[in-house]
């Protein structure tokens, strides 16, 4: 037996690390950080979302995420219970229940919301503007004779060459997950918003995908070239471009920034 929340807290300062930058690398927010260090379970969403930030925090900080999944079952959690059952340190009440039930719902607004920009986005790629057409050029007539003056055919008119860029290939993208992780995905920059259309728990940076919660293990999404990804738990995933699998690139870990360039070009 040990305790959670001085092992985490001991790794943590072990490694130097602030609380500012292990939400950063793990999109985990920094109040259930301290939460998890304080043992005050009752802050964090839920028994599966806490195991979830346990596991991905512990191992962030180089732990065995399954002891203290373990540990906090044991003093914590009965496993036999439904899923949704808060946990022990939490009293019911049903002012709770409400405030759950309106945080759910906050939280697939928002996603709904992600999911009509994405879609908006996306039709402005596909659909954009037609160039305005140009009016024809006039000639005037030279008033100093009365000689019809001809003009060159192409005196007065200048084409510039316009050479278009080779457009982004669309990827349609698959993340097969073998457990809980955060996936954080943009199409900007390595640091730019992310647009997830999937069920989960948004981080602020990301989204906490639980197979066991959202009922299914896969996260898909379609985008155009270059694709960002962040995984929390980079050996839990296998990702495929366009119906095929690719190799997951090298010494990847929940801080390294995943490019999917091309089907079959994966880099970090």
């Amino acid at each position: 037996m040990f305790e959670i929340g001085p092992a985490l807290r001991e790794a943590r300062e072990r490694r130097g690390l602030a609380f500012g930058d292990v939400e950063a690398d793990t999109a985990i927010r920094t109040r259930y950080i301290r939460a998890l260090e304080e043992e005050q379970f009752h802050v964090l969403p839920g028994a599966t979302y806490t195991k979830g930030f346990l596991r991905a925090y512990a191992e962030y900080l180089g732990l065995d995420g399954q002891l203290f999944i373990d540990e906090f079952n044991s003093r914590h959690h009965d496993a036999r219970a439904p899923q949704d059952q808060p946990i022990a340190s939490r009293p019911r009440s049903r002012p709770h229940q409400r405030r759950q039930r309106r945080e759910s719902n906050l939280v697939m607004i928002v996603l709904a919301a992600i999911v009509a920009v994405s879609a908006l986005v996306l039709l402005a790629t596909t659909f954009p503007n037609s160039p305005t057409a140009r009016y024809p050029d006039t000639t005037t007539p030279s008033t100093s004779t009365s000689t019809p003056t001809t003009t060159a055919p192409d005196a007065g008119k200048r084409k510039h060459k316009k050479h278009a860029s080779p457009e982004r290939p669309r990827l349609d993208v698959a993340l097969v997950l073998s457990s809980s992780t955060f996936v954080r995905v943009t199409t900007q920059t390595a640091t730019g918003p992310g647009a997830v259309t999937t069920k989960g728990t948004d981080l602020g940076n990301g989204l906490l995908v639980d197979p066991a919660v959202t009922g299914s293990s896969r996260v898909e999404f379609t985008a155009r070239a270059p694709i960002f990804l962040r995984l929390g738990n980079p050996a839990a995933v296998t990702i495929t471009v366009d119906g095929k699998a690719v190799r997951m690139p090298t010494g990847v870990t929940p801080t390294s920034v995943i490019r999917i360039v091309a089907p079959g070009v994966v880099r970090a």
